[in-house]
């Protein structure tokens, strides 16, 4: 039961549950509680159904991160990569298949086209779900570079404390976003979790709804996806580099 390919799959299926009725309050308490006007209400009725049929992705990612880095810790890295990649897409099935029904039943009738019909929906999506397996790899070299702590249950809770806590707080500042990337650009591609938000956060709130008439002045979400993809790919490929090269500078036991 310990084995991540067991724990992970309930615990994606129950995440996306849990976190949908955030994603259906998260305009109304972040954004605007108060929409007035057609611009606003269909600003409220997009950004929410973003977020509902992408409940639970964010959770995910950390997750495949957590998976990868729990398989570095049972197997060799190169084995580790092999089981965790696939288990990530695994993962990411899993959040489409639990969170595209409930999202489906909440969503309003204002809308006559289905949300596979949205291209800033899917593109959003699709890029979210596409980042599965690059944090499961880059988990895998966590995991190998954090061996030895991983492996006491002294240290291991608090480092994945810590890793909750830190992701939670920059995930948050992406998804507090609005209408542009108002911090420091560098952000986006030095923290997946910020890119991730932010994407999310501008595919549905990429207009000026206070301007008269409401005028586009965000990409939606498009800047953010590929930030994600690219810093994702890039800590994937360096943490699993660091640490076969860590592991090659090892000393070996000497005989006699």
């Amino acid at each position: 039961m310990t084995h991540p390919a067991v724990w992970s799959v309930p615990a994606m299926a129950l995440l996306v549950v849990v976190a949908m009725p955030f994603n259906d309050a998260f305009y109304d308490f972040w954004v605007n509680y108060d929409a007035q006007g057609d611009a606003q209400q269909y600003e409220l009725l997009h950004t929410t159904r973003i977020f509902q049929y992408t409940s639970g992705v964010l959770c995910g990612q950390v997750l495949a991160l957590l998976a990868g880095a729990a398989l570095a810790s049972r197997n060799t890295q190169a084995r580790a990569l092999v089981v965790a990649v696939p288990l990530a897409l695994l993962l990411a099935g899993v959040a489409v298949a639990v969170a595209y029904p409930l999202a489906r039943a909440r969503e309003d009738v204002y809308f006559t086209t289905p949300a596979l019909d949205d291209p800033i929906l899917m593109r959003v999506l699709l890029c979210e779900l596409a980042a599965f397996p690059l944090y499961a790899a880059a988990g895998v070299g966590l995991g190998a570079l954090l061996l030895g702590h991983l492996r006491r249950a002294a240290t291991r809770w608090p480092l994945v404390f810590l890793l909750l806590l830190g992701w939670f707080a920059a995930t948050l500042v992406g998804l507090l976003q609005d209408d542009r990337f108002a911090a420091p650009y560098a952000l986006l591609w030095a923290v997946p979790p910020i890119a991730a938000g932010t994407a999310i956060a501008l595919a549905g709130l990429s207009t000026d709804v206070w301007a008269v008439p409401p005028v586009p002045v965000g990409d939606w979400g498009r800047g953010s996806s590929a930030a994600l993809l690219v810093s994702a790919a890039a800590y994937a490929l360096g943490l699993n580099l660091l640490a076969r090269w860590a592991g090659r500078r090892v000393p070996r036991p000497t005989k006699g």
